[in-house]
């Protein structure tokens, strides 16, 4: 796991997309389906970019549990 460091626009971008996601479903469990696949779909995202661009995105293995900051 990794440790992302988000500036104010990128984490009010998050939140905002989190927030509009568990408005759409009434059960718990639901939204946290839609999340779980937003969260994996934001991670392709990242890969795509690393393999595209191996010099702006540095992808390793931490064994530590990630956190936002």
């Amino acid at each position: 796991m990794g440790t992302y460091h988000l500036d104010a626009e990128a984490k009010a971008e998050l939140h905002a997309e989190a927030v509009k996601l568990i408005a759409r479903y009434d059960s718990p469990v639901e939204t946290v389906k839609a999340l779980m696949a937003y969260n994996c779909e934001l991670e392709t995202q990242i890969l795509a970019l690393a393999h595209r661009h191996p010099e702006l995105v540095e992808i390793s293995y931490d064994a530590t549990p990630p956190r936002l900051e």
